[in-house]
């Protein structure tokens, strides 16, 4: 795999685990494995590339995905993981609130230098 497919794969992986670590704490692994199957088939509508997305209770992995970059580097990822993770974010105010979803936010966003933030237009 080239370097670059696997620091962008990388990249949104990370980040996506530190999600999944930091709802599961409020959600459970089979409120995770819901809500994750929920937005995936909502992100999936418009880019169909999202269920090669691999989760359980072990967490999130993007391997299929970095596997299919690699045949075709064109794929929009970066639309991609936003839409799922502004989905994401959407659905865990809901059900957790907002205050407690600004936080899990609030956390990502400064380990991973605005990404939250650019995605929301903020």
């Amino acid at each position: 795999m080239s370097e670059i497919i696997e620091k962008r794969i990388g990249h949104y992986e990370t980040l996506l685990r530190e999600m999944w670590t930091a709802s599961s704490k409020y959600l459970g692994t089979f409120s995770m494995n819901l809500l994750v199957e929920r937005v995936v088939w909502e992100v999936s509508l418009e880019y169909k590339e999202i269920e090669l997305l691999q989760y359980d209770q072990n967490g999130i992995s993007c391997a299929k995905m970095a596997a299919r970059l690699e045949e075709n580097p064109d794929l929009p990822v970066e639309d991609m993981f936003m839409k799922f993770i502004t989905r994401y974010v959407e659905i865990l105010a809901r059900l957790l609130g907002h205050e407690r979803a600004e936080e899990i936010r609030k956390k990502l966003d400064e380990e991973f230098a605005g990404d939250l933030s650019a995605s929301r237009g903020e």
